[in-house]
């Protein structure tokens, strides 16, 4: 099948046996304590919506994201992959480019190259492009081809080249945090990983007004987070056996994004200093935040502020006293496991949080987003449970 002649539904379909009504269990994680159950939409109201259906291109499908964006995808109702383009894949079968994927379970198609999605959205292939591209990619594309760029309904961008704010007509999709400016938008940001683990660790003390000082921030990352382009540092022999450090400081460039992320909750400054680790593992991260209080708080006062925060957010379980995150319980899950305590007296906060980097941290957020600006349920498609061995 040449790219040109893939219209419609053309790269993928949803296999038809699928009952029309039903959501797979997988797709529809039960609501923490707290949410409310009017937030979930029955089925067969769904199925008289057509609106909410995404028709759905992804752009830089043969990414760790793209694939895993792919993977949750094909499990939702309300999501049909119309396209995975690919550079360096197209003309291949979709089933070689997503080997994880059973092809029996759906009708394929082959991976189109990125330059025919103009002639795809022109004929109405697809309606919302999910890009899953190198930071700067996306942003280099838009400016040369705005017609791919202003002509889906729907952009949900997972690089860092639309983060600024509000800016560029894109809103900032971290829903436990800024939900009101995502439903109904037609351009989301995804966060990036680090950020997302970085604020949902300090989001309830950094809204309370609690930080007086600068947070410092530490985090483990599996390699996965590097991407997927070859590279010495990320090969198995320099990576296996040992753990690293890089752009420690203010270097890294999540740095400007944490901060903020913490300026909007804390209603000021609030310097961020970051070390970033690579540890051998595939995908997760492991997040320890630091940061000076403004008065006292008991490691009592700081636990009840973050479970009453979190109490209705599906993707946030906050962990009871002495028990810490690890990244394994959430592998594969969109759920991000935080803990907090303070130290010194009171004085000094202890925030921590593990959160799988491909799923909360990439493809199972922009799910989320999508969710959201669809005016679906915003748990549809993903799941709470991960997968620890």
């Amino acid at each position: 099948m040449s790219a040109r002649s893939t219209t419609g539904r053309a790269a993928l379909r949803p296999a038809p046996a699928r009952p029309r009504g039903r959501t797979p269990a997988a797709s529809a994680p039960r609501l923490a304590r707290g949410a409310s159950a009017s937030q979930a939409t029955p089925a067969l109201e769904r199925e008289a919506h057509p609106a909410r259906m995404a028709r759905v291109a992804v752009l830089g499908a043969s990414g760790y994201s793209g694939q895993e964006f792919a993977r949750l995808a094909v499990g939702h109702p309300g999501i049909e992959i119309a396209a995975l383009a690919s550079r360096e894949h197209a003309g291949r079968p979709a089933a070689a480019l997503l080997p994880g994927l059973d092809p029996r379970a759906l009708a394929w198609g082959d991976v189109v190259a990125p330059d025919a999605l103009e002639a795809l959205l022109e004929e109405g292939a697809f309606d919302t492009l999910v890009a899953c591209l190198p930071h700067g990619a996306w942003r280099e594309i838009s400016a040369g081809r705005p017609a791919l760029a202003n002509g889906p309904a729907r952009v949900v961008d997972l690089s860092s080249d639309f983060r600024s704010d509000g800016k560029d007509g894109y809103a900032y999709g971290l829903p436990e945090a800024f939900r009101s400016a995502l439903a109904g938008a037609t351009r989301v940001a995804n966060p990036g990983c680090y950020p997302t683990a970085a604020t949902l660790a300090l989001l309830p003390a950094a809204e309370a007004g609690w930080i007086a000082g600068p947070a410092m921030i530490h985090a483990l990352s599996g390699v996965s987070g590097a991407g997927r382009a070859p590279a010495l540092r990320t090969s198995f022999v320099e990576l296996d056996g040992g753990a690293s450090i890089y752009r420690a400081g203010v270097e890294h460039p999540h740095v400007t994004e944490m901060e903020r992320n913490l300026a909007r909750l804390a209603g000021g400054a609030l310097p961020v200093g970051f070390t970033p680790q690579l540890v051998p593992m595939a995908r997760g991260i492991l997040l320890t935040a630091n940061a000076t209080l403004a008065r006292a708080i008991t490691p009592e006062e700081a636990l009840a502020a973050y479970r009453k925060r979190y109490a209705g957010e599906p993707f946030v379980r906050v962990l009871a006293a002495g028990e810490w995150p690890e990244t394994r319980a959430v592998r594969g899950s969109n759920r991000c496991d935080v803990a907090v305590t303070t130290l010194h007296g009171g004085r000094t906060l202890l925030a921590t949080a593990a959160l799988d980097n491909l799923v909360k941290g990439a493809a199972g957020q922009a799910i989320q987003n999508l969710n959201l600006m669809l005016g679906r349920q915003e748990t549809e498609g993903l799941s709470v449970h991960g997968s620890p061995w």
